[in-house]
C-alpha cells in the first residue's frame, strides 16, 4: 500500500540476477513465448517477496502477487504475514483481506497482537473481510484519534476498502484532519462509496497543475468504476504538461476497455528525456516512478504489444521494483489473453 510503503527507502540489486546467478538475461525480440515469460514473471515476484535488501520490493511483491492469479500467490502472502518488517505484514493482511483467504485466520488474528498500529489496523480489515466483524469498530478509532498521521493515513485508506457505506461517515469526519493525505484517502474512500461530494471534488482535482495531486485524482476516479469519467482521463491524457498525469490517465482509460494511452505508455519506458529540474524530485525518482507507471499502464491496457519491452524491462532493469512492476503488468496481460491459446479460441460456455 502506499502510505506504509512511503515510510521505508532502500535501494537494491537485479532479482533476476539473483534468480539466475551472474548470467546475463537473454535478450528479448519483438516475440516471446508466453509460457516461458508467465513462468518468469511469476519467478521473478516469488523471489520479489522473500527480497532481503528491500522491504519496499517485498511490499510491492505481496500487492503483484495478490492480483497475479498465481496458485501458489496466497501460500507466498500468508508467509509475509510474518516477515520482519511492519510494512509488508500490513500489505499481507490487506492482500489477506482482498482475497478471502480463510486458511490465513489464524495468522491474522496473531497480527491483531502486532507491535506496529498500522499492522493492528490491517488485521482488523482482514478479519472484517474474512467474516468477523466484532472488531470492525475499533479502526474508526484509529482513523480518528491515533497520534501517529501514518495509523491514521493507513486507517482511511483501509476503510475506503472495507465495502461497508456506513464508513462513509466516518470518512467525512476525518476530512477535517490536518493532514492532507489523511483528507486524500478518506476523500478517495468516499468516493468509491459513491458520494457525489467527493467525487466532484477529485473531478476539480485532476486540473490542479501539481503532477501529485492530479495523479491521486485520476486515481481515485478510476476506482470509482464509473465510465462517466472517460472523457476527463483522454483529456488529461492529450493536453497534460506532467508525465505522470498523463500514465495515470492512460492506465484509467486501459481500466475501461481503451488503449488510447498505449503508444504514450510504451514511449514513458524510457522517461529519460523528459525529466523535470526539481531539486526537492531527484532525477532517479522521477525515472522509476514514470517506469513504475508506464508499466502499470501497460497492465491496464492490455495490449500483447507491450510484451516485448515489458519483458526485457523486466530481465534487464538494475532496479528490483521497476522489474516487479513490470512482472506484474506481463500477468496482466497474458491473463487477459489466457484464451488465445486454447485450439479454438474463446469456448461459448452459454447463450
Amino acid at each position: 500500500m502506499a502510505t506504509i510503503r512511503g515510510m521505508i527507502r532502500l535501494s537494491g540489486c537485479s532479482l533476476l540476477a539473483v534468480l539466475v546467478g551472474c548470467a546475463s538475461p537473454q535478450p528479448v525480440g519483438k516475440s516471446v513465448n508466453r509460457v516461458t515469460l508467465k513462468r518468469r514473471a511469476l519467478a521473478c515476484l516469488e523471489a520479489a517477496i522473500v527480497y532481503e535488501a528491500n522491504p519496499v520490493v517485498r511490499v510491492e511483491a505481496v500487492e503483484s502477487l495478490e492480483s497475479s492469479g498465481c496458485p501458489n500467490g496466497a501460500a507466498w502472502i500468508r508467509n509475509a504475514l510474518l516477515d520482519e518488517h511492519p510494512a509488508v505484514r500490513f500489505a499481507a493482511c490487506v492482500a489477506v483481506g482482498r482475497l478471502g483467504d480463510d486458511v490465513a485466520g489464524s495468522a491474522v488474528r496473531k497480527c491483531l497482537a502486532d507491535e506496529d498500529a498500522s499492522v493492528r489496523v490491517a488485521a482488523l480489515f482482514a478479519q472484517h473481510r474474512l467474516g468477523d466483524h466484532a472488531g470492525t469498530g475499533r479502526i474508526p478509532t484509529y482513523l480518528l484519534y491515533h497520534d501517529d498521521v501514518s495509523v491514521r493515513r493507513n486507517a482511511a485508506l483501509l476503510l475506503g476498502l472495507l465495502d461497508e457505506p456506513d464508513a462513509v461517515k466516518v470518512l467525512a469526519r476525518a476530512m477535517g484532519d490536518q493532514d492532507a493525505g489523511v483528507r486524500h484517502h478518506a476523500l478517495e474512500g468516499m468516493a468509491r462509496y459513491g458520494t457525489p461530494e467527493a467525487k466532484q471534488e477529485l473531478v476539480f482535482m485532476t486540473n490542479a497543475g501539481v503532477g501529485s495531486e492530479e495523479v491521486f485524482a485520476i486515481n481515485a476516479l478510476a476506482e470509482t468504476g464509473d465510465p462517466i469519467y472517460e472523457d476527463t482521463f483522454r483529456y488529461k491524457l492529450a493536453t497534460a504538461s506532467h508525465l505522470e498525469t498523463r500514465l495515470a490517465a492512460a492506465r484509467a482509460l486501459g481500466r475501461f476497455g481503451s488503449d488510447d494511452g498505449l503508444g504514450p505508455a510504451l514511449e514513458a519506458l524510457d522517461s529519460r528525456r523528459r525529466l523535470i529540474g526539481d531539486r526537492n524530485d531527484p532525477p532517479e525518482g522521477q525515472v522509476l516512478r514514470a517506469r513504475q507507471m508506464a508499466a502499470a499502464a501497460l497492465g491496464a491496457i492490455g495490449s500483447t504489444e507491450a510484451l516485448p519491452a515489458l519483458a526485457h524491462m523486466m530481465e534487464d532493469s538494475a532496479d528490483p521494483r521497476v522489474q516487479v512492476s513490470a512482472a506484474k503488468a506481463i500477468l496482466e496481460i497474458l491473463s487477459a489473453h489466457r484464451s488465445e491459446g486454447l485450439p479454438f479460441g474463446k469456448v461459448n460456455r452459454g447463450r
